[in-house]
């Protein structure tokens, strides 16, 4: 009986454990620490906008869901405006342009 018992939750466990898993590592970050991670990766940001859709990019030949969005930092020569894009995933910045 015991024997039972122990083969149906593992048999459970086979089932249920690699979609949960898979559904955990393939969901979309939220936008917001993405912005967090900026303002301690830079000093001196005063805004950032991000708009909170995904887009697909190609980036270094691989398609891709982004998020994309805009900061204004203070330099020594006034006000730099960025550009940057974020892997929609890891929350990685991959690219940040100066506009």
């Amino acid at each position: 009986m015991i024997q039972k018992i122990i083969g149906i939750i593992l048999l459970f466990a086979i089932i249920l454990i690699p979609p949960y898993v898979w559904f955990r590592r393939n969901r979309h970050i939220r936008p917001e620490s993405i912005i967090d991670a900026l303002h301690s990766r830079y000093e001196g940001i005063s805004f950032i906008s991000i708009d909170h859709r995904t887009a697909r990019s190609k980036f270094l030949g691989i398609d891709r869901d982004v998020y994309r969005g805009r900061l204004h930092m203070n330099s020594r020569r006034g006000k730099a405006r960025y550009q940057f894009t974020a892997d929609a995933y890891t929350g990685e910045i991959m690219e940040t342009t100066e506009l």
